[in-house]
């Protein structure tokens, strides 16, 4: 999650032998000085800024950096604007990885974003508070409003801090770095009382002091992992990011699943740990469902652990079909890869069908018109939906293909999560309408394109073919020539 480089040299994923890229009118070098990787910035006007990589953020489908200006008096540690993504590996500016951002470019040509100035704003302010494990009462002193762990439930009666270092906290939002207990994620960051399960206590899951007072409607803190309403809101403290959201109020992006898995049905029975193993590395984005995510849906639904009961159920064959695939598709953009939506639901549900939003049944029969869905969850699950004229401004064709129409929504996570469900389907006849999207205008949409289209063909394509961060007239004439191929992809 974060490393800190005095201490694991070894972390850096990213290349710092000497790259250089150049990007809109400026460059970015990536070397080394003494063996410590230096990120160098020049600006499109020839300002040139060298900054000292001070730690990482995350390493494993993305790395993003923290450094220091190279003689600034201050070593104020920023977040680098550029990073390595190991999802197609190279350097980045930050719109390309980061949905956050609109077009890439204005009316004039020029960049609508400062790619070689980092911001003021210290890295101590955003990235450590989920990325390190610090003091329980560094949560209890930070602005009320942040916050959806055990924090939400207790309040602090006192702390012998001064009223400064209070209000740094509070109101600058700034993680004292030189209390972490450690660099990354580590037991503290759930288990809390380590000193004294070093003494011989069991771990516990809240805080216990006569300076921590409870809310009334707080879920019992004294259960520990029996109770999932603790469980989450441990995994809260960091799952909880801000995101846009689909119709039915389901996350777009990822790091939100403890909100989403809040708002679903199961969520007063079910807990993260029932399927994630906090202590061990997961199998990664995208792969085959585990047993233990099957049983965690069976020990309440307990009628459906039966195979044929399963079958009857789902309609579809073990192995084709998991409760996952209906109840919790692939709708939600990971830094490399879609992942699973933890807002469970109906693949029915009303308000994402008629919005022309990503559902289930498509997701896999992408061939398939919204028409056929509708009949399809009629005559299987007895589901009665009428599309009206909502569902047809979505959709334009009732009768056409829904993987196609969602590839022209107007909206670009519908588009988005078509081109992945085609990609991850191996289904080239896509492949014009995908290619057709890498002259997208924003960055970030434009690089999920391009890694479909790179899925689809088996390979990675050459700057010659398709560069991502070539100016705007140079991308859009290497676009024109793709779309003039794709259909010869298509049909291979």
């Amino acid at each position: 999650m974060n490393q800190q480089l005095s201490a694991s040299p070894r972390a850096v994923a990213g290349a710092f032998g000497g790259v250089t890229v150049a990007y809109g009118g400026g460059s970015a070098r990536f070397t080394r000085a003494r063996g410590a990787p230096i990120m160098e910035l020049t600006t499109a006007s020839g300002l040139r800024r060298r900054y000292r990589i001070t730690r990482t953020i995350g390493g494993r489908a993305l790395q993003e950096y923290v450094g220091v200006l190279v003689g600034d008096r201050e070593q104020l540690e920023v977040r680098l604007p550029f990073g390595w993504w190991l999802a197609r590996p190279g350097w980045y500016p930050q719109p390309y990885f980061d949905s956050w951002f609109g077009a890439e470019h204005a009316d004039d040509g020029g960049l609508t974003f400062d790619a070689y100035t980092p911001a003021r704003s210290p890295w101590a302010a955003r990235c450590a508070w989920c990325h390190n494990t610090y003091p329980f009462e560094l949560r209890l002193l930070r602005d009320s409003r942040i916050g959806n762990g055990p924090e939400a439930h207790v309040d602090l009666l006192a702390s012998a801090r001064s009223a400064a270092a209070q209000a740094r906290i509070r109101d600058q939002n700034l993680l004292p770095v030189d209390e972490l207990v450690t660099v990354g994620v580590s037991c503290e960051s759930c288990h809390l009382g380590g000193r004294d399960h070093v003494g011989g206590a069991a771990p516990r899951f809240a805080p216990v002091s006569p300076l921590v007072r409870r809310h009334h409607d707080a879920p019992p803190l004294d259960r520990g992992r029996d109770e999932p309403g603790l469980v989450n809101a441990l995994c809260a403290q960091c799952h909880s990011t801000p995101s846009p959201r689909y119709p039915d109020g389901a996350a777009i992006r990822n790091s939100t699943e403890a909100l989403d898995l809040a708002a679903a049905a199961c969520a007063p029975s079910i807990a993260c740990t029932d399927c994630h193993d906090p202590h061990l590395r997961g199998p990664g984005a995208g792969a085959p469902d585990q047993p233990a995510h099957l049983t965690a849906c069976t020990r309440c639904h307990d009628q459906l652990a039966d195979h044929a009961a399963a079958l009857a159920h789902g309609r579809h064959p073990v192995g084709a079909a998991s409760c996952l695939d209906c109840h919790m598709p692939r709708i939600v953009e990971g830094v490399g890869a879609f992942v699973r939506s933890h807002r469970i639901s109906s693949p029915s549900n009303s308000t994402m069908l008629a919005a022309g939003a990503p559902n289930a049944c498509n997701l896999c029969h992408l061939d398939r018109s919204i028409r056929w869905t509708v009949d399809e969850l009629r005559r299987g699950w007895g589901v009665p939906l009428t599309p009206d004229a909502r569902w047809r401004d979505a959709y334009g064709d009732l009768d056409h293909a829904v993987g196609t129409a969602w590839l022209t929504s107007q909206h670009a996570p519908v588009r988005l999560t078509a081109a992945d469900a085609f990609a991850r389907a191996g289904d080239r006849i896509a492949l014009p309408s995908i290619v057709a999207l890498l002259d997208d205008p924003v960055a970030h949409d434009r690089m999920w394109m391009l890694l479909a289209v790179e899925r689809l063909v088996g390979r990675r394509l050459e700057p010659h073919e398709y560069d991502p961060m070539a100016p705007p007239a140079l991308r859009a004439t290497q676009a024109g020539t793709l779309r003039a191929r794709a259909a010869a992809w298509a049909t291979r």
